[in-house]
This record gives structure tokens, C-alpha cells and sequence, in this order.
């Protein structure tokens, strides 16, 4: 049996007439299983805006045309997205995705939402950009679960502009929308603006929860605000009627941490009402006690590039910026029992400075760097950076377990304070 391809729907049998053409309406989408047992001779089958079925005069031929609905075709072609999706194979999901373009077929928002997803787990931010354009091409109303998963993108790529810009193009907003944004510009230190748009909510009607709740205390962790962060955890329960959880009591505690506020913290989980957890304990601790510095695991720059294997890239260029500004460096931060040279030495080597320098040497002036790392930024490395911005006339973005730190113009957006 030799088979077509597609799936039949529906199935018409017809014996092609002795002389003469038969002429079917035109199909969307046509395959044709013909079994060869029936067949003394092929058949020869030419088919253009209509469907011709052409025979010679010889025997009866047997003809099993098979219909395959533009649905069918469209489930493939889905399914191959997400195949595409889950390999992490984003350049051949483009190209199904242009080849649905081509058909006239639309991309499910489902679709576009996974697509973005492994632009973020990969870190690949213009990828993310080209599909934001298709986004906005394909579909003259894309659905509230794309905006938001452009959102989560941007937000965990740092691009905060570009997530402001789709926040503002937004036809629509759930509250989810409005925490994402919040929680969105708290993880980029821009505790400010997180602040300004819980004020908006609040002057659009919108009813916070406490998913609200945890980006707008987080927000005044980032300004080191104790005494509006305690006034939104106490408005909580009596203007909003939310319970607050052992998230939000825990960031209190960290709120008085940072600021060094050890008995205030002390007193505020004594007055708990619910016994505090590990959480709230493990917060509390880490204030008490000298905080270690560890050496960077290896990272990734926005572009993707791994550079575990990038240790020969060396930190020349770096070391004199360094010395041109007259920094010194601060070896508190090295943990070592080393002379005082070679601990200024290993602070040279602290990875992210490694990336920093092999993105300076390959990218072209004014070029904005991101790297992400999964450790803590050091406290040298940190003062480093923000001497290097103004030197360079670049944004510098940097991921670390905590946060994002984006470096303009000698200064850092978490104002010190992390």
C-alpha cells in the first residue's frame, strides 16, 4: 500500500470515467491513498486551482481521495512548535512559526508563551525581541498571557524599558499583570517605580493580594524604607483584609536586617501572631554573622556565550582601567591567607570581571553588557563595576542570587544596598 501523506477525514471513492476528466471543488488541503493493487497502470493525477483527475481509456481504476481539514494541519504544525520548544531549537520554531504565517495560520497565544519561555531560560534576549515583533504582527489583539510572558522575559533578561513599554501597550491587565510589573522592577533594584505602579493600581480600583504585597514590601527593601514598608504590611490586613504569610513577615525581618535594626527584628518576630518558621529564623541569622564571599561559579552574558571555558580571557584591559581611576582594591573580600599583592591579584579573577572584559574586547563601544551569574557580587567587584560604567559610557548588567545590579554612569540601581 502506498500512502499519502495527512490523515483522512473523510473518505470518497469513484471510478474515473473511460474518456474525459472529472472535476472535484476545490479542497483546502487534499492526500491521496491509492493502493496499487487496483491498478493495472497508474494513474496520472495533475491538480491545480481545482482538483483533475485524468485517465486514459484502459480498465477502471480505483481512486481514494482522502480530506485532511485545515484544523488537522494546524494541530501538526502546533505540535511541532512545542516539539521545537522542549529541544530548545528556537531558530526552527521561528521557522514553523513563519511557515503558519505563510498559510494564514495564527499561532495559538500558548504557543508564543512557550516560545518566550526558552528565550528565557536560555537567555536570549534578542531572540525574545524578534518574537515580541511577531507578537505584535501576527495578531492585531495578542491575549493578556503573552503580554505577561513579555513581561516575565524582559524582566528576567533586565531589559526594564522594553518591559515598561509593553506594560504601557497593553490592552488589557489582570492583576497579574500589575504584579509582575511590581515584582518585575524590584528584581531589576528599581524599588522606586515598583512603588509608583502600586500607586497607580491603587488609583485604577484595583485590588491588591498578596502576591501585590510581596513586590511592594520587597520594593521598600530596595530603599532600605522600614517605616513605609511596616505602614503597607499593616494596611494589609485593615484596608485590604489579607492575612499577611510568613513570606511577608520574613521581609520585614529582612527590611530591619539590612538596616541593621537587629532588636527591632527581634521584637517584631516576638510579636508574630502565627510561630515563626525557618524562614523567618534563617533571615534573621544571616544579619548576625559575617556574611562569606565565595568565588563566582561559571556564567553566562545575555548573548548566551558560556564562559567556564573562557579562563584564558585575561584581565589585562580591566587592570588598567583599574589603575587609570586610581582604585584600590578592597581584600576583605578575599578569603585566603594570601599576602596582600596576590589577594589583589584573585580579585582580578572574580569571573564576572572576566565576562566584563571579554565582552568589552568583542562588542562595539556603548554596547550594553548583561551577565548573570548564580552566586552573590562582591563588594570590590561591585565598586569596580560602577567605576568602569563611567569609564566606558555603558550600561553594565549583572545578575547575582540576589538580584540585578544595572551599573550607568558610575552608579548602581540598588543604590548600595543589597
Amino acid at each position: 500500500m502506498a500512502l499519502g501523506s495527512g490523515t483522512a477525514r473523510s473518505v470518497s471513492f469513484c471510478s474515473l470515467p473511460p474518456i474525459g476528466s472529472l472535476i472535484l471543488p476545490p479542497l483546502q488541503k487534499v492526500t491521496f491513498n491509492i493502493s496499487q493493487g487496483s491498478f493495472q497502470k497508474p494513474v496520472g493525477i495533475v491538480f491545480d486551482l481545482g482538483w483533475r483527475f485524468y485517465a486514459k481509456r484502459r480498465k477502471k481504476y480505483l481512486v481514494v481521495v482522502s480530506r485532511v481539514s485545515q484544523r488537522e494541519v494546524v494541530n501538526v504544525q502546533e505540535e511541532d512548535l512545542k516539539r521545537l520548544c522542549r529541544q530548545g531549537n528556537v531558530e526552527a520554531a521561528l521557522h514553523v512559526i513563519d511557515e503558519m504565517e505563510r498559510n494564514g495560520v495564527t499561532v495559538s497565544s500558548l504557543g508564543l508563551a512557550e516560545l518566550l519561555q526558552v528565550c528565557i531560560d536560555l537567555k536570549l534576549l534578542e531572540v525574545g525581541k524578534r518574537v515580541h515583533e511577531l507578537v505584535m504582527r501576527l495578531s492585531s489583539n495578542p491575549s493578556v498571557i503573552v503580554f505577561n510572558k513579555l513581561l516575565e522575559m524582559y524582566f528576567e533578561l533586565g531589559d526594564t524599558r522594553s518591559a515598561c513599554r509593553v506594560f504601557e501597550e497593553m490592552p488589557g491587565r489582570t492583576l497579574d499583570s500589575w504584579n509582575r510589573m511590581i515584582l518585575g522592577l524590584v528584581k531589576n533594584g528599581e524599588g522606586e517605580e515598583a512603588l509608583a505602579i502600586f500607586s497607580k493600581l491603587k488609583k485604577d480600583g484595583i485590588e491588591p493580594d498578596g502576591s501585590t504585597f510581596i513586590g511592594v514590601l520587597s520594593a521598600c527593601g530596595c530603599l532600605g524604607a522600614v517605616e513605609e514598608g511596616l505602614a503597607h504590611f499593616n494596611s494589609m490586613s485593615t484596608d485590604y483584609g489579607i492575612t499577611p504569610s510568613m513570606e511577608h513577615f520574613a521581609i520585614i525581618v529582612d527590611l530591619f536586617g539590612r538596616l541593621q535594626k537587629i532588636a527591632e527584628a527581634k521584637e517584631f518576630i516576638a510579636s508574630m501572631p502565627i510561630e515563626p518558621s525557618s524562614m523567618i529564623w534563617q533571615t534573621l541569622q544571616k544579619y548576625l554573622k559575617t556574611e562569606r564571599v565565595d568565588e563566582p561559579a561559571p556564567l553566562t552574558t545575555g548573548s548566551g556565550l558560556k564562559l567556564s571555558h573562557k579562563k584564558r580571557v585575561k584581565s589585562n584591559f580591566v587592570s588598567k582601567q583599574k589603575n587609570a581611576t586610581g582604585y584600590v582594591s578592597d581584600t576583605r573580600y578575599v578569603l585566603h591567607d594570601l599576602d596582600q599583592e596576590a589577594k589583589e591579584k584573585s580579585l582580578l579573577y572574580h569571573s564576572e570581571r572576566l565576562a566584563i572584559a571579554y565582552g568589552l574586547i568583542s562588542t562595539p563601544p556603548g554596547t550594553t553588557l548583561r551577565i548573570i551569574k548564580n552566586l552573590r557580587i562582591c563588594g570590590d567587584c561591585h565598586n569596580f563595576i560602577k567605576i568602569l560604567s563611567n569609564i566606558e559610557k555603558r550600561e553594565i548588567i549583572v545578575r547575582d542570587n540576589k538580584r540585578f545590579h544595572h551599573f550607568r554612569d558610575g552608579k548602581c540601581s540598588c543604590g548600595d544596598y543589597w
